[in-house]
């Protein structure tokens, strides 16, 4: 009985959270809509590059990238191919005329055209072996594996930073790809639109830390102890985190200091006032957390273990 009231409480609590963030949600969504750029995924693909693939002919080393390089493309295309199952977590307590529900379906679309650009460029240069990379889609959709969200609070705090810790990966990739073959700039506007996605987010997460403080700090506190990046349906998973964090891609100094600090800095965590003491737990257990991270990086160095972000926001 005691399960069945917990859950009951978390249901209401997040359809009391889902329903304060409607107006917040409505206005964050049309500055969205009208800072957005519209591109098309096919338009910097090099198609005139591309081959019929053999497998017996098929040579991954036509167009020579570091293994940092090619792993930071399978997780990063790999992840945007899973989004669905992220847009079901999120909409499971909204109903279909809530703000976030139109928000989540433009979400979708837009992360669909980064799996559209990344693919295509992909088999156009033949940078990945198009085989290993179709083997590992259909065994990461088909589990449907993806971080799991308690509340919706924490599906919020969760998403501000992954969203951001995903520009910083795919800005990376991108400043290692020369333009010969429009990769570049293909991954440097998938790293803009995951900007625009993280301003949305942590935008609306202040909102609710204006609505709901303790509820979001607690949230917060237990996202950042917990966090890791989407993808571990992936096999070989954990490899690829390893190596990408060894290019300096993604690795837990950027995390620190690209994506957790500047995003507890616009929520203004330090300086929120009249906490109640569930609220002042929480924001003790985020900066034992930080603190736990500068001396992990400071004892791996750079690049450090897998777990981060960016040089900055393309916020609007």
């Amino acid at each position: 009985m005691t399960i069945v009231a917990d859950d009951n409480e978390k249901m209401a609590a997040d359809r009391r959270l889902v329903a304060q963030l409607a107006e917040p949600a409505a206005e964050l969504f049309e500055r969205h809509l009208r800072v957005a750029k519209t591109w098309y995924p096919f338009e910097d693909v090099p198609f005139s590059n591309a081959a019929d693939f053999s497998r017996d002919e098929f040579d991954e080393g036509a167009y020579p990238l570091s293994q940092g390089v090619r792993s930071a493309l399978v997780v990063n295309l790999l992840t945007e191919d899973n989004l669905p199952y992220y847009t079901h977590t999120l909409l499971s307590p909204v109903d279909d005329d809530h703000p976030l529900s139109e928000w989540s379906r433009r979400w979708t679309a837009e992360e669909w055209r980064h799996s559209a650009a990344m693919r295509d460029w992909i088999l156009a240069t033949r940078a990945l072996d198009p085989w290993a990379l179709e083997d590992d889609r259909m065994v990461q959709m088909s589990t449907g594996v993806v971080p799991y969200s308690k509340t919706v609070a924490d599906m919020l705090a969760y998403v501000s930073f992954q969203e951001l810790a995903t520009q910083v990966a795919h800005r990376n990739v991108s400043m290692s790809l020369d333009r010969t073959l429009r990769g570049k700039k293909i991954m440097s506007q998938i790293a803009g639109d995951e900007g625009l996605h993280h301003a949305f987010y942590r935008d609306l997460v202040a909102a609710a830390i204006e609505r709901e403080p303790t509820m979001m700090l607690v949230s917060i506190s237990h996202i950042l102890r917990s966090f890791k990046m989407p993808g571990q349906g992936i096999p070989g998973f954990a490899d690829h985190e390893r190596i990408i964090a060894a290019a300096g891609i993604f690795d837990a100094e950027q995390y620190l200091h690209q994506v957790v600090e500047p995003t507890l800095s616009a929520w203004g965590v330090d300086e929120l006032e009249g906490l109640d003491d569930d609220g002042e737990r929480a924001r003790s257990r985020i900066h034992r957390t930080v603190s736990a991270l500068e001396r992990v990086v400071k004892v791996m160095g750079s690049p450090g273990t897998p777990s981060g972000a960016d040089r900055r926001t393309d916020e609007p």
